[in-house]
């Protein structure tokens, strides 16, 4: 028993130190005022107090939101929040068990229980559903039996499977590390609920392994609030010929490359504007130049196109879902041609990044980053046909128990036509006191839509749910960016 104590205390101790790394590096990252340009903390970060047990005591800085007067620039109680017609939310699944498990969608009506996710022993998954929707659980090696059910309720987003809880297995029956995870999970569990009620919102990361993010996130203070940032990669405006839009290995540069072929200014100035306080939406016009989106769609024509997939966990498989998403995709590597490696370059501008966050570093570049990998993936280049979308969505997805509790920290979306009918990106559940129905952004040429997955204290955020509306006629094309925080891990 005392071997045990001690291997638990050490396994707690290292877990506790992993992430104080993340949070070290954090809080050096985020102590300055956002005018620095290198960090910002935001205001609305409030330090709370946590008790996990018996000497297991805790502070911790959590994200509360602000009033929805102040995104009208009125004072706090003037306005009160409208509640959204969509009722849909994100449904986090927490399998504290020994064993994998598969979990499933039953839509009832005699109809057959549809696979949603596989949960590896006291990991989790995590998918967008609605109040009312029941799902089952079951041993992935025993699917004969349910180990347990859950049915959504309107505001609650963690749902667990604890066999300990429901009096299926004994304490005793863990092993030694078995024992320290499911600690862990359960002081998380205990956590939340205490986030919660300073918050109001579920705590979907893990606690403590989850630390702040490292990256910087513009302030979303009030609707129609302008931000400008100027960057060097000014627009091409010409194309330049084929045999100087060859693959490149991207690295540090002190000059915009090819810059006969752009805008002559020395600096492209840019302006970001307010759509939502919560989700913090940024809108951006003509983030891409005609020549640089004609680029684009020069590489399309040349690659095959494959039908979007969608995933619930780290664990799962990817599964193509024609009543979710319906569109085709493929992926674009930054080194694809110099105009690709200028679009990441400006993107790195626009979020306040070293450009080198965006590319596979070498030995010397930003030592304190706990990995040389880049912290974005590929573009993502997706075309919708005619009565082809995305139904409402998380970008974010449940990490492994892994300190940093790595995640996709900001999206971009980037548009590269417009005049279909449809097709608006939306976000059905954003914060307002005026508007019950959903926020809807029209694609246009050239537009950037910025947005960010994770509030500014590490969590999830629920809110940031969006979709892509059918196009019910034309077409519609797109690149995603997607960046990470602390690490990409995927």
């Amino acid at each position: 028993l005392v071997v045990s104590i001690c291997i638990f205390t050490m396994i707690r101790l290292l877990l506790f130190l992993l992430a104080a790394s993340y949070h070290a590096i954090a809080e050096e990252l985020g102590t300055c005022e956002w005018n620095d340009q290198s960090c910002y903390q935001d205001p609305h970060l409030k330090e709370i107090q946590v008790t996990l047990g018996e000497n297991k005591k805790d502070t911790f800085l959590a994200y509360v939101t602000p009033d929805v007067s102040t995104f009208y620039q009125e004072e706090p109680g003037s306005r009160t929040s409208v509640e959204s017609t969509f009722s849909g939310q994100c449904g986090k699944f927490i399998n504290i068990s020994p064993y994998d498990v598969r979990v499933y969608w039953s839509p009832g009506s005699n109809r057959e229980d549809v696979y949603t996710a596989e949960i590896a022993p006291f990991e989790s998954a995590a998918t967008a559903s609605f109040p009312s929707h029941r799902f089952i659980v079951k041993k992935k090696h025993d699917l004969t039996i349910n180990v347990e059910e859950w049915t959504i309720v309107k505001g609650q987003l963690l749902y667990v499977h604890d066999p300990i809880e429901n009096g299926s297995m004994q304490l005793s029956d863990l092993k030694k590390d078995e024992l320290a995870l499911y600690t862990l999970q359960k002081d998380n569990l205990r956590f939340s609920e205490q986030y919660k009620m300073a918050t109001g919102r579920d705590y979907l990361s893990t606690y403590p392994l989850r630390p702040r993010p490292l990256h910087p996130q513009w302030p979303a203070d009030y609707f129609g609030q302008m931000h400008h940032f100027a960057t060097r990669e000014t627009h091409f405006v010409e194309l330049p010929p084929d045999e100087k839009l060859q693959r490149l290995k991207p690295q540090a540069k002190h000059e915009p490359i090819l810059r006969s072929y752009r805008e002559q200014d020395e600096f492209l100035n840019m302006t970001l504007k307010v759509l939502s306080c919560a989700p913090r939406v940024f809108e951006i016009q003509n983030f891409l130049s005609k020549t640089e989106i004609d680029h684009i769609m020069k590489i399309a024509t040349g690659s095959t196109l494959h039908e979007s997939s969608t995933k619930a966990g780290i664990h799962g498989e990817s599964r193509n879902d024609a009543s979710t998403r319906t569109s085709k995709n493929t992926w674009v590597k930054r080194g694809q041609s110099p105009i690709i490696d200028t679009i990441y370059r400006r993107a790195a501008d626009l979020m306040h990044l070293d450009e080198a966050y965006l590319r596979q570093r070498q030995d010397h570049e930003m030592p304190h980053l706990p990995s040389k990998t880049s912290n974005a993936e590929q573009l993502q280049l997706v075309h919708y046909d005619k009565g082809q979308q995305y139904t409402p969505h998380h970008d974010f997805a449940m990490p492994s128990l892994g300190a940093g509790q790595p995640m996709r920290f900001a999206t971009i979306l980037f548009y590269l036509n417009e005049g279909m009918e449809g097709g608006e990106t939306t976000f059905p559940r954003w914060r307002n006191a005026e508007d019950s129905s959903e926020l809807k952004v029209i694609p246009e040429v050239g537009k950037a839509i910025l947005f960010y997955n994770l509030l500014p204290d590490g969590n999830p955020d629920d809110l940031s749910q969006h979709a892509a509306k059918p196009v019910r006629k034309g077409e519609k094309w797109l690149i995603n960016l997607w960046t990470w925080d602390p690490r990409f891990k995927f």
